[in-house]
């Protein structure tokens, strides 16, 4: 159940925005396997005067499983360094993209723990 939190700055069209949450369900689906219908993707606009820098920021939470492998998170990465910078038009070198790995026995979703079932 990855949980993608995308903090940009600016406004940005609805129908860019929601390529955009595809984009990166079906990069994780793709490299992962994850069934895109457990993928939570959150966008969150700022204004400029409210920020610093004004590169995207992605923060990507998922419980660790065998498919979620340093490959594979290097992939979405690279995909997801490369599109954030197409729509902000931010110098990839200024985009940042974090994982957390969580243990599974520190997740729950459906009232059922993680670790209890984790092909879920």
């Amino acid at each position: 159940m990855p949980i993608v939190k995308l903090e940009m700055v600016g406004k940005v069209a609805p129908e860019k925005k929601k390529d955009l949450m595809e984009f990166i369900a079906d990069q994780i689906y793709e490299n992962t396997g994850t069934l895109k219908k457990n993928i939570y993707v959150y966008i969150n606009e700022w204004d400029p005067e409210n920020v610093r820098k004004q590169a995207p920021v992605a923060l990507i939470d998922w419980t660790e499983q065998a498919p979620r492998t340093y490959e594979a998170k290097a992939k979405i990465m690279s995909a997801l360094t490369d599109k954030l910078a197409e729509i902000s038009g931010q110098d990839k070198k200024e985009i940042v993209i974090l994982f957390t790995d969580i243990p599974l026995k520190n997740a729950m979703l459906g009232g059922i723990c993680r670790y209890d079932n984790p092909t879920w």
